[in-house]
């Protein structure tokens, strides 16, 4: 009996030291995750302001040589650059969705030898803000400003009796640009949207003296500034066709309330190809129809016609 006693008081000390020790540890373990949760609430938290911010964009320049001597093919030696940064900056929070996106390009390209001169072969500036309220997740009511312009001059290569000629037909605000609309956008996700927006304000510059004396760009001769008030219609879809594989378009359509359905039409297509983090190629497409434009075409005659630009780049991309 004694000798159980014994053994009983032995497991009985045995266990409570055990309890003990398991209780220390749980104590040390409960200050060490007390530490943990304070230095976790030590950290400052991310302002709202950056949290419903998306931001982002990518920097590409594409470089082209052809080089031939004593080539029996014959040809012209080539050199060819060209570079672009788009970029955007997107809000949304609540009932408010605010989206911004700036796009800047140039190239040039020279045909033959030193002595001859670099032409353009792309030269673009567009900046674009739409502010939009909630009605549900897919309607909202937006406004939003458009402004498209160049930076630099720009010349057509004529055939002449003696030659070639370099006619000046655009400059720095000549054409440019601002468009301002109030309607309803539909949305999918961010895959497509559509605004329509029954109160449009378009207005073209030709700041340029020798363009605006012409009457180029459908304004006035001898004016600067043509103010017109219609209806537009935009759209943007893009879509993931295959790993790194993406397809994007937008469409821009605006009708003046005195010439409807008269409608300018600018159409743009892309199909972006990500070979890998640096480089990657695209293939894009461009239509422009406005009935105010007279051109002259490809074959020197005069007048309204559909304007086609079409471009392929391989070269080097840098997101961010």
């Amino acid at each position: 009996m004694n000798k159980f006693l014994g053994s009983a008081l032995i497991w009985v000390f045995f266990l409570c030291n055990g309890f003990a020790q398991e209780a220390d540890t749980l104590q040390t373990d409960t200050v060490r995750l007390d530490s943990a949760i304070i230095a976790a609430d030590t950290i400052p938290a991310k302002p709202d302001s950056l949290i419903f911010w998306k931001t982002g964009g990518n920097f590409g320049i594409n470089v082209q040589q052809v080089g031939l001597k004593n080539w029996a093919a014959g040809g012209n030696s080539s050199v060819a650059i060209g570079g672009r940064i788009e970029a955007f900056a997107n809000y949304e929070k609540d009932e408010a969705v605010w989206e911004n996106s700036v796009q800047v390009g140039y190239g040039v390209i020279r045909n033959g030898g030193e002595g001859n001169r670099f032409e353009k072969t792309d030269d673009l500036v567009i900046l674009s803000s739409k502010f939009s309220q909630k009605f549900s997740e897919k309607i909202l009511m937006s406004t939003a400003v458009n402004f498209r312009t160049q930076m630099d001059q720009g010349f057509k290569l004529e055939n002449t009796a003696d030659g070639q000629a370099r006619t000046f037909i655009s400059d720095f605000m000549s054409p440019g640009y601002l468009q301002a609309s109030l309607g309803l956008t539909y949305r999918e996700e961010q895959d497509f949207r559509v605004t329509l927006a029954p109160f449009t304000g378009r207005f073209t510059f030709v700041l340029n003296d020798s363009l605006s004396n012409v009457g180029s760009f459908g304004v006035e001769a001898g004016e600067k500034i043509r103010s017109e008030a219609g209806i537009s219609l935009a759209g943007k879809y893009e879509k993931t066709v295959w790993e790194n594989v993406k397809f994007q378009t937008n469409v821009n359509l605006f009708s003046n309330y005195e010439k409807f359905p008269n409608t300018v039409v600018n159409i743009e297509a892309a199909l972006n190809m990500k070979v890998n983090d640096f480089i990657s190629s695209n293939i894009s497409s461009q239509l422009i129809y406005d009935d105010d434009v007279i051109l002259t075409r490809d074959d020197g005659t005069r007048g309204r016609d559909v304007q086609l630009k079409n471009v392929i780049n391989v070269g080097f991309t840098f997101s961010f």
